[in-house]
């Protein structure tokens, strides 16, 4: 190769380099709920099952009729600890939990393989999520995880409060609207970080996911769990609803996998970094740096 042809191949390397340093970082985001979506089983009715079943109390029948969960909840710990129900038992309980079939594959995947970025929006509380997580190797998969903040006190109790106060999302919970934890999350990334989110997957399967992916633009994936609330309310109020989203239906983490995988919107050339390119950004950029190449290649007059 002639000295000529190699600072010519230099200077298309540098301006390469040069374009996609312009560039806002373009990535996709996966957002999951946590119970029966990632494991299989809700974790809060799973560790009151800890109680002897005669044990009970007035405010937690009227909590829970009052659909006042997190502090049915918090009732449920003080029992718990009543019943000298200790921190490493109810630890060892979330650990034993199983994931939903395919779906610790289907993390490790999208976050090490394609480079994703992954939330976590849950109604359970991050004591128990984070032992799940570490117990299956997951922690470092996820940029965040939105839910309701929880730890053991000096005492050995398990205290939990609400992730946030709201009255108006209908569709939602009053202490966690998912949809605006969501919207909050892409915005802050956009506007702090330069992330910008070309896709934005959202997999659930109750009632309280509906809210997010109503929020969601036509680019982005609704992932409903097969026959689970949150598919049944879609289908059948799809066009009331106005899902702007498109629909997959999921049985296992296997199934959902090979969905994405399979999307022509995933078909790209991934970059160093998190960033990725599709062929018409390449061809872009390629345009761009021959451009800046052959100004660099220019004798001066």
């Amino acid at each position: 190769m002639s000295s000529n042809a190699s600072s010519a191949a230099v200077a298309v390397a540098a301006a390469v380099a040069s374009c996609r340093l312009e560039k806002q970082q373009r990535r996709r985001l996966a957002a999951f709920d946590f119970d029966h979506t990632i494991v299989s089983q809700n974790t809060d009715t799973v560790v009151r099952d800890l109680l002897p079943t005669e044990v009970t109390s007035a405010r937690a029948h009227e909590l829970v009729e009052n659909d006042c969960w997190t502090e049915y909840m918090a009732e449920v710990f003080r029992l718990l600890h009543e019943q000298q129900v200790s921190e490493a038992r109810i630890r060892d309980t979330i650990r034993g939990i199983p994931e939903v079939p395919g779906f610790v594959r289907l993390i490790k995947h999208l976050a090490k393989r394609m480079h994703f970025d992954l939330i976590i929006i849950s109604d359970s509380n991050s004591v128990f999520i984070e032992e799940w997580l570490r117990a299956h190797s997951l922690s470092d998969c996820f940029k965040a995880v939105f839910t309701n903040p929880a730890e053991f006190d000096a005492d050995g109790r398990l205290r939990v409060r609400a992730h946030h106060q709201q009255t108006d999302c209908k569709l939602s919970a009053s202490n966690l609207c998912k949809g605006r934890v969501l919207e909050h999350f892409v915005i802050e990334q956009d506007l702090r970080r330069s992330i910008r989110y070309d896709h934005v997957f959202y997999v659930g399967d109750g009632n309280n996911d509906i809210c997010p992916v109503l929020r969601q633009r036509a680019c982005d994936f609704a992932c409903a769990r097969q026959g689970f609330a949150m598919e049944k309310h879609l289908l059948r109020n799809r066009s009331k609803l106005k899902l702007r989203a498109q629909l997959l239906i999921w049985k296992s983490g296997f199934d959902l996998m090979d969905q994405m995988l399979a999307l022509p919107q995933l078909q790209t050339h991934q970059l160093v970094g998190g960033d990725f390119e599709t062929p018409e950004s390449q061809a872009e950029m390629a345009r761009r740096a021959s451009a800046a190449a052959g100004q660099t290649g220019k004798s001066p007059n």
